[in-house]
């Protein structure tokens, strides 16, 4: 068994001991499917006086031990920001750090060398890494956790919470930077890539809380906590209220706010809707009548084959309405380079997104590494020319194979993960969508597709996490009417 091999199988076992933990839970007090987590979400409104700090942030100290006062003095600022603070130390830490350095530099932290991963991460707003280890930076970007605190990071972005990390401690202190082989650092830049891919933001540990103010703050004048600091994480709606729509409607259920702030509207749900006609027997009147209802209810994008994007880039030229082809359609089980040469000539035509289908038997055999360069073959083929929305076909996978394709989609490059193409054995559900929305977290959008033929339907999807829609009874579902028969 090769290095691969090995790496497969662990992360194939980590996550399956993931997936058993009960995330992705749905439950409504009216009988209606609807996402719900162990946490609490944060509301739009102000916070009550009596909780004016941050919310709950977690520190997980590795054995880092390359500017070390540095880290501590950012736990520190955590710990008089937040309302709550957790530390976690792995076994080296424990002793490189101490318990009584830890103690110092947050006197009010609970310090936690073990636990229950559930209980630990229960009310959490954000996650820091101040002293990450090598080690640590290693088994995280390869998704192979083998301890707490790498598990715990790991589970935080499962679940969509912020994770912040310094860069700072990767090297040993007694080590001469100057000295490392060029080969050696541009392994680590490159695992350092490879965690941002997957959400992380990377930090030198001196700006490791200028992110604090992504939680939430009650402040009196309104504005964000570290003040002219900011450098505009996304999450405040003082600040950047556009974003926070954005992420709103991506299914975030944890968003900044201070006092005297309007939260943001709600947008109609017709925006979200890929009208789509993806049928053999669709013909050129079928095509053009699909363009004209695009344009009268103002649908996000045309879903069509490959075959009509030019006539419906044509049709659609002076509207808003975005043109989106399907790539490997609907079995994917096309080469990488087949993807990718069928990606550039729908984008030569007038493509602006693509929904393309993932190798399901390679994702099922485990050839993880095959599955990620296929994707990322289709977003270098689209790059800054078109949006990529990657077809996972749910119907067909495990849950902790449903996981693994949205990590491998999100670490790819992709913009998107996407349900179903609507010619499998099964279509979009609420629980998916839940479950895909968790792993990518609010940065990714989630498109349902297959099945869905009403507004109810399409409404719920949305209140799980979903971003878009595809569908075929577009018309109904804008204006609350019937679909009647048929499909895509």
């Amino acid at each position: 068994m090769d290095s691969d091999d090995v790496v497969r199988t662990i992360a194939s076992e980590v996550l399956k001991r993931l997936a058993a933990d009960g995330t992705g839970k749905l439950s409504s007090a009216n009988g209606n499917s609807a996402p719900t987590t162990d946490r609490p979400p944060l509301s739009l409104t102000s916070r009550s006086k009596a909780s004016s700090t941050q919310g709950h942030s977690l520190v997980l100290m590795t054995g880092g031990d390359r500017n070390l006062d540095h880290a501590l003095s950012q736990l520190g600022r955590i710990g008089d920001s937040c309302e709550d603070t957790t530390v976690v130390l792995s076994p080296t830490a424990s002793k490189v750090v101490g318990v009584p350095a830890v103690r110092r530099a947050a006197p009010k932290a609970k310090i936690l060398m073990d636990g229950d991963v559930e209980n630990i991460l229960d009310g959490v707003t954000i996650v820091y890494m101040p002293n990450m280890s090598l080690n640590a930076l290693a088994k995280i970007g390869r998704l192979t956790p083998d301890s707490m605190v790498c598990i715990l990071a790991v589970q935080a972005l499962l679940r969509g919470i912020p994770v912040v990390v310094s860069k700072d401690s990767l090297l040993p202190a007694n080590a001469d930077e100057s000295s490392v082989p060029a080969g050696v650092q541009e392994r680590i830049d490159r695992m350092l890539s490879i965690l941002s891919d997957m959400g992380v933001s990377v930090r030198s540990v001196d700006d490791l809380c200028k992110t604090v103010g992504s939680a939430s703050s009650s402040s009196s004048s309104g504005t964000c906590s570290v003040g002219d600091d900011c450098e505009g994480c996304g999450l405040c709606l003082d600040k950047n209220p556009v974003a926070v729509q954005a992420m709103v409607d991506s299914g975030a259920d944890r968003v900044g706010s201070s006092l005297g702030v309007r939260p943001p509207a709600d947008k109609s749900i017709a925006r979200m809707i890929d009208h789509t006609l993806l049928r053999a027997d669709a013909t050129e009147s079928d095509i053009r009548k699909l363009c004209e209802e695009a344009r009268q209810y103002e649908f996000a994008s045309v879903c069509v084959n490959p075959g009509w994007v030019s006539l419906s880039a044509e049709l659609l030229a002076q509207s808003p309405v975005k043109v989106c082809t399907v790539i490997g359609f609907p079995l994917g089980a096309t080469t990488p380079t087949a993807k990718a040469i069928e990606t550039r000539d729908a984008i030569a035509n007038g493509a602006n997104e693509i929904d393309m289908v993932i190798n399901v038997g390679a994702l099922k055999s485990g050839d993880d590494e095959l599955v990620k360069r296929d994707i990322e073959g289709v977003v270098a083929a689209a790059k800054n020319r078109g949006l990529v929305k990657v077809i996972i076909e749910t119907a067909l996978l495990s849950r902790e194979e449903k996981v693994k394709a949205c990590l491998l989609a999100k670490m790819a490059g992709a913009d998107f993960v996407k349900t179903s193409t609507g010619f499998s054995t099964g279509g979009a559900t609420v629980e998916d969508i839940a479950l895909m929305r968790q792993t990518v977290g609010p940065d990714m959008g989630v498109k349902a597709s297959g099945g869905i033929k009403d507004r109810q339907t399409a409404e719920a999807m949305k209140a799980a996490g979903a971003t878009r829609i595809g569908a075929s009874a577009s018309v109904a579902i804008a204006t609350g009417g019937s679909s009647g028969s048929g499909g895509y």
